[in-house]
């Protein structure tokens, strides 16, 4: 896991190997905006599911958004709350606008 605190969010990387997902991200108190980078997992089970909405809900209740790289040919579990996007950039870009509506009391 890499994890960067970038000017206006959390940035987090897994790696293929990591599957800690629940025990690494849900005893943080988040402060900032995050985004996972999960781009390297081929496959996503149930339990990854799970450990995301529980991260996801807290994030919420922060006031912050979330948001999560997942290459599209990975198959996910219809999940409404969750944003998922291919790539960094517009992970990025997804946060902008996010801070923007929030900057502007939307």
């Amino acid at each position: 896991m890499t994890s960067k605190n970038k000017d206006s969010h959390l940035y987090i990387k897994f790696e293929k190997t990591d599957r800690t997902l629940d025990i690494d991200l849900l005893p943080l108190k988040f402060s900032s905006d995050l985004i996972l980078d999960l781009s390297s997992l081929e496959t996503m089970d149930k339990a990854y599911f799970s450990s995301l909405n529980q991260i996801n809900q807290k994030i919420i209740n922060a006031g912050f958004c979330f948001v999560i790289v997942l290459k599209d040919s990975v198959p996910i579990i219809s999940t409404e709350s969750l944003n998922f996007v291919p790539t960094l950039i517009e992970a990025e870009d997804y946060l902008k606008m996010e801070q923007i509506q929030r900057d502007l009391g939307t």
